[in-house]
């Protein structure tokens, strides 16, 4: 069963590091890359922050893993519904 908007929007506003990320991914990018986006700055603790955040997005089907056969320099992307949630975001 397909979820709604709603649904999507609340698990973001639910969590800030969650719609941080979400709203950093705007193109292809490796975690690194979002961390030092969102954060300003690389840290163990951000990339806790990030990766958990990613997990999470991938679940909800909203990010994909572009390379998992890579265990460094992955790539995730949102996906076709992650794009159109975000247009929802903008405004968050």
């Amino acid at each position: 069963m397909l979820k709604d908007k709603w649904f999507y929007l609340s698990r973001l506003k639910r969590a800030k590091n969650r719609l941080n990320v979400f709203k950093a991914l705007d193109k292809p990018m490796m975690p690194s890359e979002i961390m030092v986006k969102v954060f300003g700055k690389s840290s163990h603790t951000n990339f806790t922050f990030v990766s958990r955040a990613l997990a999470e997005l991938q679940k909800e089907g909203l990010v994909e893993l572009k390379n998992p056969q890579e265990k460094t320099g992955r790539i995730y992307e949102l996906t076709v519904l992650g794009r159109k949630i975000q247009k929802e975001v903008k405004g968050l």
